[in-house]
């Protein structure tokens, strides 16, 4: 197993492993909203919305029912549509997962087993296959693109390059999971901070798995304790309701993993507290494994609070509230625990 990084406040287990420790000094808080994108308005209208990508200019948009990408200024306004249903350069079956990698946007169109890389304006520039079923995708700035998903059973990652695909994250042997022969729906996550560190959300254990350029692991850091025993509980219980595992693909509890301009990293999570407080989010810290929670108030609608939530830094939320294909912002933040 790795070693966690230095310094820090992790929650002690007699099991050895490093644990991020929730905060119980402050909290990211997501205020009132201030711009609203109708799920009627007659400009645009989604089929679905997959994924939500800030960018300098604005936010993309990922439909994953009306397959293209729809690209918003800050006040939420459409400022273009790019893409359509198809096969063909710039068309997309599946467009899930949005990624930025300092001037491209990349797409990924599980549909169409490929990635699309878009200027930051929306302009088709390329696509490259990509081998398997695949969760997540990132761009490094020696290794190239990297793919979460099934290609290789025992690494996390498939590096795409034009010399072909291999290989990347060994899964330390204490996290791999015996799925028996059964088809397992990939879903772990991979972003990159700008030390070139590659970080890997491991869905089934509900840790952070990083890894230097070179490949040799990092570190492993799972997930506050508490929340992760959890989830993982919850993961098993929906298993077992609907007929076990021949019957479920996989459970996802974490939907997304993005970097902070800090080096921290966001991780996307729904729970709620037991002061009824609903956590959206963890901003974790690997160096002083520090999880500090997302949170709506209380007395938040539940309509927002079960809904999606992706954020622009740590100073703007983008919420999509549930059982709608709107869009609304709000500011984010940092509060002390007991205001």
């Amino acid at each position: 197993m790795g070693v966690a990084g230095c310094g820090g406040v992790s929650e002690a287990r007699h099991d050895g492993r490093a644990y991020f420790s929730e905060s119980t000094g402050q909290v990211y808080e997501i205020g009132s909203s201030d711009a609203r994108l109708d799920q009627l308005d007659e400009r645009v209208s989604f089929g679905s919305i997959a994924d939500v990508l800030a960018t300098p200019g604005g936010y993309f948009v990922a439909d994953g029912l009306d397959p293209r990408i729809v690209l918003l200024d800050r006040n939420l306004d459409p400022v273009r549509i790019v893409g359509r249903e198809g096969e063909g350069p710039g068309e997309y079956e599946f467009p899930s997962r949005l990624a930025r990698a300092e001037d491209r946007i990349l797409v990924l169109d599980g549909g169409n087993g490929r990635v699309a890389y878009l200027t930051l304006d929306g302009d088709f520039v390329e696509s490259k296959r990509i081998p398997g079923l695949a969760s997540d995708i990132a761009l490094h700035p020696e290794l190239g693109l990297l793919v979460a998903g099934d290609a290789f059973p025992d690494h996390y990652l498939a590096r795409v390059t034009a010399q072909g695909d291999t290989a990347f994250g060994r899964i330390p042997e204490e996290l791999r999971v015996d799925a028996g022969g059964l088809f397992r729906w990939p879903m772990d996550l991979v972003t990159i901070t700008a030390d070139g560190v590659i970080h890997v959300l491991d869905a089934d254990q509900l840790a952070l798995v990083s890894f230097r350029p070179d490949g040799e692991l990092a570190s492993v850091i799972f997930l506050p304790g508490d929340l992760r025993a959890s989830k993982l509980e919850s993961a098993q219980e929906a298993e077992e309701t609907f007929g076990g595992p021949t019957r479920v693909l996989g459970t996802q509890s974490v939907t997304t993993l993005g970097p902070l301009d800090d080096g921290r990293l966001f991780a996307r999570i729904t729970s709620v507290r037991p002061d009824s407080v609903i956590t959206k989010g963890l901003v974790l810290d690997p160096e002083r494994l520090e999880a500090i929670p997302l949170v709506f108030p209380a007395a938040r609608n539940r309509q927002w609070t079960r809904g999606g939530v992706y954020i622009d830094g740590l100073d703007r939320a983008v919420l999509n509230p549930m059982w709608t294909v709107g869009l609304e912002t709000a500011p984010i933040r940092l509060v002390a625990q007991d205001q």
